[in-house]
């Protein structure tokens, strides 16, 4: 044999023993990390495993399963999801497929993400081959929708669902949710499309067998919340506003219903800005007595709606949002959590009155929009006080020339503690301040929220650095407490939070925290919201006058290029 082959022969054994040896070791390794695993040395276990499915061999996707398992075991729910979703992203075909998609949902419920574990479950259902693992991912979507879904959100997702596995199991599911929401009618619909359409299906015999049942709304132990929102318009496109607080509603009820052991249900309905789809919603709330309030609804045309059919229930209604003036006059029911601009310019007078000591003021206001109200009932009530106002001009929206008013101003100006103006339009201020700056009128100068969006601050700052204004709503992004709220959203809903999903919120939060003190009768609640609750938001605080009408309002100043919030001021009416 010549040297070379001899060599050849020599490095060929070389290497098939380190391979032996790399594969002797791995399964070593493996074998160890799974008895760890099984004498639940977790911490241990997990970086064995994570070591062997950090490099290609035949242990490999065992170990990404056991990283997962043991993942899970830990309570590292976050992790343990993440995990799983790169194990079914790169080895879904793998054995371990279905055993990891359980762990995922149960990572996913454990973390409080009902919807996407709800999602996972159907999708085990859709594409596992074993009998026993759809049987258990029915068990579970079941239960997940019975506990912490709404109607709305199953629909939502068996409207898009073709395959014929799977739609008949959202079909009935869907129909129990109807049940169980007292929405007899809808739930009758679905058993006869189920038994009509999909024979051959498991799903059958159990909407045969469910087919008949009565359904009994009268039941007082049972408490739930309507939520009365445009989710779509009447054509059927989709409100993403209404959403946003559909979301924000049922963070707040998921906070309650994990500390009490009887659940708060919320029955959704679509007002579609609809005059007879309201009234037929509000019919069926009223005919359920388990239904002790109502959220919602959002615009004023559809309050109107609402407040017309008052005196058909004994239901109360909180609106997030409505801002119209004449909502709460000559009925008991309706609340407005969004104050009405009456409202707005009147608590800003008080708090330039009361808490800042001002006597005499201008008022310069728009003709139009908004800004006429709010400049009167500033007015009136700083006069109420006792307070002086000195002067008042008004100017067309997108006027060029404000030289006149502004000039009628400076007769005054050695004894003006500052000028009230609310914009209608924000392009005008930019004009104002110009205006202002060039016949040098420097007085602090106070408005609406509408000056957040300005133009013309960053280069009027002599004049912008004296500006205060109330808003319905900030949100202090720095706040510690914003910040855990906003992170615990957002690994919950997947999503994130915005302005809309804050007004629903801190409505139904103020909701949930007079539900903690009562025993709750549509009665009790109303004289619970009467008693002057109060309910600290995170876009506003809440707490309703004898007028039915939210008090607190946002004091923001406007320093060094940002506006700040100095306090939530509670006025009277």
């Amino acid at each position: 044999m010549s040297r070379n082959k001899f060599y050849h022969l020599v490095l060929i054994f070389f290497l098939s023993g380190i391979q032996f040896f790399a594969q002797t070791t791995d399964e070593q390794k493996f074998n160890d990390a799974v008895k760890l695993f099984k004498n639940k040395n977790y911490q241990t276990a997990l970086e064995n495993f994570k070591s062997i499915s950090d490099k290609e061999n035949k242990y490999q996707t065992a170990a990404k399963f056991f990283v997962v398992k043991t993942l899970t075991e830990l309570k590292k729910f976050s992790e343990a999801e993440k995990e799983a979703n790169n194990l079914l992203e790169k080895f879904g075909s793998s054995k371990y497929a279905d055993e990891i998609s359980v762990l995922l949902i149960k990572s996913l419920l454990e973390q409080s993400k009902y919807k996407t574990s709800f999602i996972k479950a159907v999708d085990l259902l859709r594409n596992s081959e074993s009998t026993s693992y759809r049987i258990e991912a029915k068990s579970i979507a079941e239960g997940i929708a019975k506990n912490y879904l709404s109607s709305f959100d199953v629909k939502e997702i068996s409207d898009n669902e073709k395959d014929k596995k799977v739609k008949p199991f959202l079909l009935f599911t869907l129909a129990q949710l109807y049940a169980l929401e007292g929405h007899k009618d809808e739930s009758e619909k679905l058993i006869e499309q189920l038994i009509k359409n999909f024979p051959q299906s498991d799903e059958y015999y159990l909407a045969k067998n469910f087919q008949g049942n009565s359904f009994d709304k009268s039941s007082g132990n049972e408490i739930l919340i309507g939520v009365l929102l445009p989710l779509t318009d009447s054509d059927g496109r989709k409100n993403i506003a209404a959403e946003e607080m559909l979301e924000g509603i049922k963070y707040a009820f998921h906070e309650l219903n994990q500390q009490r052991e009887t659940k708060i249900g919320l029955i959704v309905r679509n007002s579609k800005r609809n005059e007879s789809e309201i009234s037929k919603i509000i019919e069926e709330y009223n005919n359920d007595k388990r239904v002790k309030a109502v959220l919602g609804p959002v615009y004023s045309d559809e309050s109107e709606i609402v407040v017309s059919s008052l005196n058909k229930t004994d239901l109360i209604f909180i609106s997030p949002t409505a801002t119209d003036e004449d909502l709460t006059e000559n009925n008991d029911q309706f609340y407005q959590a969004n104050p009405p601009f009456t409202v707005r310019g009147k608590v800003f007078a008080q708090y330039i009155f009361l808490k800042e000591g001002k006597r005499n003021f201008a008022v310069l206001n728009s003709l139009d929009g908004y800004s006429p109200i709010l400049a009167k009932s500033f007015a009136d009530e700083f006069q109420r006080l006792g307070g002086n106002i000195l002067v008042k001009e008004t100017y067309r929206s997108k006027s060029v020339d404000l030289s006149k008013q502004v000039s009628n101003l400076i007769h005054h100006i050695d004894r003006l503690d500052g000028i009230y103006i609310p914009l209608s339009d924000k392009f005008d201020a930019e004009i104002i301040l110009s205006e202002m700056l060039k016949q040098n009128v420097i007085i602090p100068i106070y408005g609406n929220q509408d000056w957040i969006n300005a133009k013309g601050l960053e280069t009027s700052s002599a004049l912008s650095n004296t500006l205060k204004i109330t808003s319905d709503y900030f949100i202090d992004f720095s706040d510690q407490s914003f910040i855990e709220f906003n992170q615990s959203f957002l690994n919950t809903t997947g999503k994130e939070i915005t302005r809309n999903v804050l007004y629903g919120y801190d409505v139904a939060k103020y909701l949930t925290t007079a539900l903690r003190a009562i025993l709750p009768t549509r009665n009790t609640i109303k004289l619970k919201l009467d008693s002057g609750l109060k309910s600290n938001g995170y876009h506003n605080n809440i707490s309703f006058s004898k007028k039915k009408r939210n008090t607190y309002i946002n004091i923001l100043s406007y320093t060094d290029g940002k506006f700040q919030l100095i306090e939530k001021y509670k006025g009277t009416e």
